[in-house]
């Protein structure tokens, strides 16, 4: 953590220098009334104090209450700006390495856990460069100056003084050993409620729909109670500090007063000198009090850094990128193709076969966990690539730069994944710099045209999060339609068609075929009627495939396609 924090302040250091110089003045003014008090009792004591040296002492004074209110702005304004600024430093780091990062990267979190690094760490990250430097700054330099001053008077004295404090010292050590463990498991807690939370949003319908309202209010109950009574044991614990300091320090007053009368006996020290150090002893109340809050945020702060760096660190196991640029996609080819999954033990995909040319049409079917998914994963490149060949216009896969790839293909997932944005933005995102004129034909490409004038304010309409305000066809759609707009060399529809009804299916599938002649497209569908016009179709079964051909060669074969096209023409009959 604090290679961190130093690169930080590296990077800005003017503005820490600034804040470090302004922070000891500061600190350095604190002690001048108390010089001024002890120097006005002495006058007294000798009855020397004439009018013109109260003024001056009293000018003193109002300078030093200037300068320390001066310089306290400035330090407080620049340390918690900078702050700040490290705060979204990091976010943008965390968020840049979200983007980039593959599949296998995102298995290894849970979301309410990256959430709380994300967010809550990150917070705590802050709380330590600006409070928590401040501590170290302010109470660094009170007892810089403090301590020294207070040796300069009588250094018998001090050491007489500091005895307690020092014992206070070691109570602290023990102290803070409970309170780390508690703040660990406080941060853990706070992970486990996100995810239950964002769990609880992402599926509220499929749990009023199972009554389920009681149960979770019970266990959202239940987690947030654990997450109190963790920062009430914390509590308990830095409540002790306030305490323990106030007595440690009224100690230490009471053997400076004591030894102070036997030194003010043998005249080796004058009065105005045991009162200021009593004043000094005072003000170190506040500087030793601050350690109780330092020591929360350093703790904190530490263990959100490692989770944050963590996040950062993790790689996705991916490969290292390649070098080539891809202009257009020509031929797409898998031999003895095999996959498993990371954490598996078995392939997934097993020696698969399959040649696709520039312009034509695969469809690929199969029962549910047949492995049509994780086949299209592999265009994708969202894992490290399996055993065997797979090449792009006859060069392996792992040569080109991975965005040179992913600028080639469009992909309509089959959870269609829509942002809280108008229907504009949403199909947008498919090509930034499309006008309207492209948008549109991109919906009507896409069968969406009918619907569109049925939503109350056409484009401009917000489909809320997830697009929880339109239908599952209409998700669709407009999915499709933002690959559409895309114009990829390679689009992929991975059972992008099942929520919408035949009529617009023909119609899309008949969109396909005239607005991406010469462009090659695979199609994932249930359906046999969405692949109908494939040029070739592959049938999979365990991670093999099992049949393969034209359509109408798999109706002859009398295989699974053949009975599953018997069986969907018996429906519709």
């Amino acid at each position: 953590m604090l290679s961190l924090i130093l690169e930080h302040i590296k990077a800005k250091k003017v503005v820490y220098l600034l804040v470090a110089i302004s922070l000891l003045i500061y600190d350095a003014s604190l002690i001048i009334p108390t010089k001024v008090i002890q120097s006005m009792v002495d006058l007294m004591s000798k009855d020397d104090l004439s009018q013109t040296s109260l003024w001056n002492h009293i000018f003193v004074l109002l300078l030093a209450t200037i300068i320390s209110y001066g310089t306290a702005y400035l330090w407080h304004l620049k340390l918690f700006q900078e702050a700040v600024a490290f705060k979204c430093e990091l976010q943008q780091r965390a968020f840049k390495k979200l983007v980039f990062m593959r599949t296998p990267y995102y298995d290894k979190f849970r979301s309410g856990d990256m959430m709380t690094r994300f967010s809550t760490d990150v917070e705590a990250l802050m709380d330590f460069i600006g409070y928590g430097l401040m501590i170290i700054l302010y109470a660094g330099g009170m007892f810089a100056f403090i301590i020294p001053t207070m040796f300069l008077i009588s250094w018998q004295m001090t050491l007489i003084g500091m005895i307690p404090i020092l014992f206070g010292v070691f109570m602290t050590y023990f102290m803070t050993k409970k309170q780390e463990l508690l703040v660990e498991e406080a941060r853990e807690s706070i992970s486990n409620l996100s995810d239950q939370v964002l769990e609880t949003v992402e599926g509220i319908r499929v749990m009023r729909a199972y009554s389920k309202k009681d149960y979770l209010a019970k266990e959202f109950q239940g987690k947030t109670a654990a997450i109190a009574e963790k920062w009430n044991q914390i509590a308990t614990i830095r409540g002790l500090y306030f305490p323990v300091y106030s007595s440690i320090i009224a100690l230490s007053t009471i053997l400076v007063l004591v030894t102070g009368i036997s030194f003010l006996q043998n005249h080796s020290v004058t009065l105005g000198q045991v009162i200021a150090l009593q004043l000094y002893l005072v003000s170190l109340i506040e500087p030793f009090s601050m350690l109780a809050d330092f020591i929360l945020v350093y703790q904190t702060g530490n263990t959100s850094f490692g989770k944050l760096n963590e996040l950062i660190t993790t790689s996705d196991d991916m490969e290292t990128d390649g070098t080539y640029r891809l202009t257009q996609v020509d031929s797409i080819e898998m031999k003895a193709y095999s996959f498993r999954y990371p954490k598996n033990q078995q392939d997934t995909l097993k020696e698969l076969n399959i040649s696709l040319n520039r312009g034509q049409t695969l469809g690929i079917i199969g029962k549910t966990g047949s492995g049509k998914t994780t086949l299209v994963r592999q265009f994708l490149r969202q894992y490290s690539k399996g055993s065997g060949t797979f090449q792009i216009n006859g060069r392996d896969i792992l040569d080109y730069q991975r965005k040179e790839i992913e600028a080639k293909i469009g992909y309509v997932p089959q959870e269609h994944i829509l942002f809280s944005k108008t229907v504009w933005e949403n199909i947008a995102m498919g090509n930034s710099q499309a006008g309207k004129d492209q948008i549109l034909e991109a919906i009507e490409t896409a069968a969406f045209k009918d619907d569109l004038q049925h939503l109350s304010q056409g484009l401009e309409t917000e489909i809320g999060e997830r697009g929880l305000s339109i239908s599952g066809g209409q998700k669709q759609r407009i999915s499709i339609a933002r690959a559409f707009l895309a114009e990829p060399d390679l689009l992929i529809l991975d059972d992008s068609l099942s929520a919408v009804d035949a009529k617009t299916e023909a119609a899309i599938i008949a969109n396909i075929q005239e607005k991406r002649h010469g462009k090659t497209t695979v199609i994932v569908s249930h359906r046999l009627s969405a692949i109908q016009h494939a040029d070739w179709v592959i049938v999979l079964e365990n991670g093999r495939i099992v049949e393969e051909g034209r359509p109408e060669e798999l109706y002859q074969l009398g295989g699974w396609y053949y009975q599953q096209y018997l069986k969907q023409e018996g429906k519709e009959d």
